[in-house]
């Protein structure tokens, strides 16, 4: 729904949080704010300490909130909330911490203060409409919807929701009015999710041959869809077809087999879905919200979507879809326990289920549970013998900690599972290639690479692993660098693949192109010790020793691997030699060739 999503996207960007990590994230308009115990009047010297501890608590809260411990900062903002509780800024601050935190019902209660201010706040006024669709108060709800700015303040956003409130007020004429207002062209792709909207609110209508017309056309226009797929599936099964319903979601289930199961909404005792509400209706387009704000390229805000997923969760619990988004943004900011806390939300019923239990499991080894990570996959391999997802991801993490001899059969095992191969595939002959190599079985490894270059001939990642895999060793070298290169035409900002194309041309002894090519290389990845290192060794080749010992130390200060401390430090002390220097590679004689 490209129209619509970019309509929602601005109204959503209409509820103004300050950006994560600037000035004292003030809410919108206000002037640059100093921290609360600054701006009070100088206390007498008995309260010293508690003006300080005032301004302690802010600036934890500022500190746990840019690290995005959420409860943190909720808790250290409430603390100094209750020194100075008329301060309208701090109130802010405790406001929007509660969000971040999912603290809704506490948020709520400082929602009248806040609007007392400021009557057009967009996240205050929203807050208190969810608070009363929770109680079935939609007319209140509608109320202070409106409070949100202008009439078209909101665009879509505010239409969606008017709608599900009307219907919720039993008035459908209206409410299929307004929906109609925003379903796209007929025929579109992007026309399902209206559809389906618009069939829900039939069923709460009771005229159920209206809904199923529509739930089948929103199916067939689009079939790939795995959220419209579960919600026609579950609106079939509210309306007598179950049989159809399961053929539907078994079927999408056998086509995406890696990416999700659907054996919860499919096993014999699962319930019948619940009847659509407005909080569920609602809980959808807030859902939206959420994840066009942390997927936007130009100015994605992942603080902002976390508290749309966090209101769409309050609305409707058992939104799956939501606490799998909340679980992916706490690891995107490296908060783990909360990340398997959102995916702990996801029951079993859910065709989510499997898909949380492995992130959960892959989740275990950030954490250093690297030996219960294993066990859980495991586990999760032997549970579901048909299926390959389990299998690679136990491959990939084994992999990730140089675990390789492991990795080869956990990849084996996944290789055994396909039954279809397709070109998303060439990532696992890829993967096993690499563990392959690095258990010195080159063959089976170069069958591998070449196997992935088969299923998709144009992944920069392969043609620059077997390239220069083949040069290091003398073999194919033309062909070879002709992979590289083509690599750096694919993926020319890389910093890896452009060191590749150097540190051959330096194996090739030919020098002056690899320092052409290794500081390009150093320019878009400097922080990398091995690029470093290998621009020095180019330096010294041509005779510049000065600059080629200036890179080694830049290199060892860059954290490099520990095997390669000695043979750096050896360089500064000595400059190059026989004994710290890779050797010049020839082409070997095509007998050599068919032994690897």
């Amino acid at each position: 729904m490209r129209r619509t999503h970019l309509a929602l996207l601005s109204a959503a960007l209409l509820f103004s949080i300050p950006a994560t990590g600037k000035a004292q994230q003030a809410p919108s308009g206000a002037t640059q704010p100093k921290p609360p115990a600054q701006r009070q009047a100088q206390p007498p010297r008995g309260l010293q300490l508690s003006a300080i501890t005032l301004s302690g608590r802010y600036l934890a809260a500022r500190v746990a909130e840019q690290d995005h411990d959420y409860d943190s900062a909720a808790d250290q903002i409430d603390l100094a909330l209750g020194q100075a509780g008329n301060d309208p800024e701090l109130v802010y601050a405790a406001f929007r911490l509660r969000m971040y935190a999912g603290r809704l019902d506490q948020a709520a209660q400082l929602a009248p203060q806040i609007l007392a201010v400021r009557p057009g706040d967009g996240l205050a006024n929203l807050l208190l409409a969810v608070q009363a669709i929770k109680k079935g108060e939609y007319r209140t709800a509608e109320q202070q919807i409106g409070r949100i700015g202008g009439d078209n303040q909101l665009g879509p956003l505010r239409e969606y929701v008017l709608a599900w409130l009307r219907a919720g007020d039993k008035d459908y004429g209206a409410a299929r009015a307004r929906i109609a207002k925003l379903r796209p062209a007929g025929g579109e792709r992007a026309e399902a999710p209206a559809l389906v909207i618009e069939a829900q609110m039939d069923e709460m209508a009771g005229d159920k041959a209206a809904a199923e017309e529509k739930y089948r056309r929103a199916m067939s226009l689009d079939k790939n869809g795995l959220r419209t797929t579960v919600a026609v599936a579950q609106g079939l099964m509210r309306l007598g077809k179950a049989a159809e319903a399961r053929e539907m979601l078994q079927t999408y289930g056998e086509k995406y087999s890696d990416a999700v199961v659907m054996d919860g909404l499919l096993a014999p005792n699962a319930p019948i879905p619940p009847q659509p509400t407005p909080a569920s209706g609602i809980a959808e387009i807030l859902f939206d919200i959420g994840g066009i704000l942390a997927t936007d390229q130009r100015n994605p805000r992942a603080d902002l979507a976390l508290i749309f997923y966090q209101l769409a969760a309050s609305l409707k619990p058992e939104h799956d879809f939501t606490w799998l988004m909340i679980a992916g943004l706490y690891e995107q900011f490296q908060t783990i326990p909360k990340a398997i806390e959102a995916l702990g939300k996801i029951g079993p019923n859910s065709p989510l289920y499997w898909q949380s239990r492995l992130r959960a499991a892959a989740l275990d080894a950030q954490q250093e549970k690297f030996d219960q990570a294993v066990n859980r996959l495991k586990a999760l391999v032997a549970e579901k013998p048909n299926r390959i997802d389990a299998a690679l991801t136990l491959a990939d993490l084994l992999r990730s900690k140089e675990k390789y001899s492991d990795a080869v059969q956990a990849y084996d095992t996944a290789i055994m599972r396909i039954r279809n191969l397709e070109e998303r595939h060439w990532s696992v002959f890829f993967g096993r290639g690499i563990v392959l190599e690095r258990t010195k079985q080159w063959p089976k490894a170069e069958a591998d690479m070449k196997k992935a270059l088969e299923l998709s001939p144009e992944q920069p990642h392969v043609l620059n692993y077997l390239g220069y895999s083949w040069i290091d060793q003398g073999l194919h070298l033309e062909e070879g660098m002709k992979m590289l290169q083509r690599a750096t035409e694919l993926r020319p900002d890389d910093g890896a693949i452009t060191d590749s194309v150097g540190w051959a041309f330096y194996r090739l002894g030919q020098y002056d192109k690899a320092v052409e090519w290794l500081e390009r290389a150093a320019e878009q990845k400097g922080d990398d010790a091995t690029i470093i290192e290998h621009l020095g060794d180019a330096y010294w080749h041509v005779g510049r020793k000065r600059e080629a010992r200036f890179q080694w130390e830049r290199a060892l200060n860059q954290k490099p691997d520990k095997d390669r401390l000695p043979m750096i430090k050896d360089k500064l002390e000595n400059g190059l030699s026989a004994a710290n220097d890779k050797p010049t590679v020839y082409e070997k004689p095509s007998e050599a060739k068919q032994g690897g």
